[in-house]
């Protein structure tokens, strides 16, 4: 309260990956509330029935920090989930990227993963939406109608949205979150990027979460909306979060050798291709996000691997040094819970060293230019196309998640429970291009 500031907010993720906030006045912020936490019902969030909701928000001190809104000072912490009786709810996202995190070391395969996402999104003047019975419809005006091929770090004028991102880095960079930069992507109407620097998987997580809350506040301030869906705008690049990370021992990469990738690279990187398709249900959960697989648009069409190729799933950038190797991620998008993608991708990666799933041998890569096709390749290396197929391959193979106890089997099954309701929203409604296909036919 000397700082100015009257309110605390308790920061949440819902199962699917949506922040969520309870404000208390500064006055009750007492060591016997940080104790005990601020109960909430855990039902409305999609972790429990009704019946058994009763939950705890109890502040993480360590996420806290001061954030500005509309002019206003408030204490922001995220928080961690307990159950009424004071042990922790399982069920708790942050809780299974601690958990993930611990299993890496525990195993004494590395001391840390270190993460560094690229945050992709789309700024419009506007955006409605909507549906109904009798009506569904999507309208949105971009503040640049010229669509060209390429506004790729793009200057301005041309360039209309480079002070909103250095206020959203400004902000950023203030609650000790790590920018490495930012720049107008390639999508004309509106695409741009922010690339964080690295920091470990929770604590990245937790960033995660800031730095889409914080874009969709500072464009709103500035009479603009923000949006991360993976494909907004047909015909145009779409969104991913590609994934940079490395496992790590003394401040230094295991990725790389004199030669390249190191063994422990290619073991990584097979874990995650041959769980692809499953892990693809925790990190591309969205309808939305299978629209975004579109050859020629830097996406991903097929599992594969290759140096300083954007259209394999995963890149190897060139210019790392060894102590430095890394891998790049380019399924993942931003429409997925960060605790839980994060955590599979790692539990997908250690799988892979624990079983020497190494990438080469199992015909992966490398791809090292041009597109890839998948139409000669074996099945195992296409993408899923939509997300019920995602889904499936979850549900058939998830004991690499469960190893450890870091993902639970119950949990697993709510997750694909959720998104099949998702699914069959969609699959249920006609869509607006029907009718310009089928309504005179």
């Amino acid at each position: 309260m000397e700082e100015g500031i009257d309110f605390v907010d308790f920061k949440i993720v819902d199962l699917v990956g949506r922040l969520r906030h309870v404000t208390i006045p500064a006055r009750r912020f007492a060591p016997s509330l940080i104790e005990t936490g601020v109960a909430f019902d855990g039902s409305n969030f999609g972790y429990s029935s009704v019946a058994d909701s009763d939950m705890v928000l109890v502040p993480d001190l360590a996420t806290a920090t001061v954030e500005r809104y509309k002019g206003e000072k408030i204490l922001s912490i995220i928080v961690d989930i307990r159950l009424t009786g004071g042990d922790p709810f399982r069920g708790d996202p942050r809780s299974i990227a601690r958990r993930a995190e611990h299993y890496l070391a525990s195993a004494g395969i590395a001391e840390t993963v270190m993460v560094s996402p690229e945050f992709e999104f789309y700024v419009f003047r506007e955006a409605h939406f909507g549906g109904k019975t009798v009506e569904s419809h999507y309208r949105i005006s971009p503040l640049n109608e010229h669509v060209v091929s390429s506004y790729y770090h793009i200057c301005p004028p041309e360039d209309q949205l480079f002070v909103l991102r250095n206020e959203v880095c400004r902000r950023l960079e203030k609650q000790g979150i790590p920018v490495k930069y930012h720049h107008h992507e390639v999508g004309p109407l509106g695409q741009v990027e922010i690339e964080l620097g690295f920091a470990g998987l929770l604590a990245m997580a937790d960033a995660t979460l800031v730095v889409k809350s914080t874009v969709r506040n500072v464009a709103e301030e500035a009479g603009l909306t923000a949006t991360f869906m993976p494909k907004p705008v047909y015909g145009q690049n779409g969104n991913g979060m590609h994934v940079h990370q490395y496992l790590a021992r003394d401040g230094k990469s295991l990725f790389g050798d004199v030669e390249g990738l190191s063994a422990l690279a290619y073991a990584y990187v097979g874990g995650i291709l041959s769980h692809g398709c499953s892990l693809m249900a925790l990190t591309n959960p969205s309808t939305n996000s299978y629209r975004r697989f579109v050859s020629g648009c830097e996406a991903p069409v097929c599992f594969s691997f290759g140096e300083g190729n954007r259209s394999a799933a995963i890149r190897i950038p060139g210019y790392a040094i060894p102590s430095q190797k890394r891998i790049e991620l380019r399924t993942i998008d931003a429409t997925c819970n960060p605790y839980l993608a994060y955590a599979a991708m790692l539990m997908a990666g250690i799988d892979g060293i624990k079983r020497n799933l190494n990438a080469l041998e199992l015909g992966f890569g490398p791809q090292d230019t041009g597109a890839v096709s998948c139409d000669k390749a074996s099945p195992n290396r296409q993408l899923p196309l939509n997300l019920g197929e995602a889904l499936r391959a979850l549900e058939e193979d998830h004991d690499y998640l469960i190893a450890g106890g870091v993902f639970e089997e119950a949990q697993i099954v709510r997750w694909v429970r959720c998104k099949e309701k998702e699914q069959e929203q969609l699959n249920n409604r006609p869509h607006p291009h029907e009718y310009s296909l089928y309504y005179n036919l």
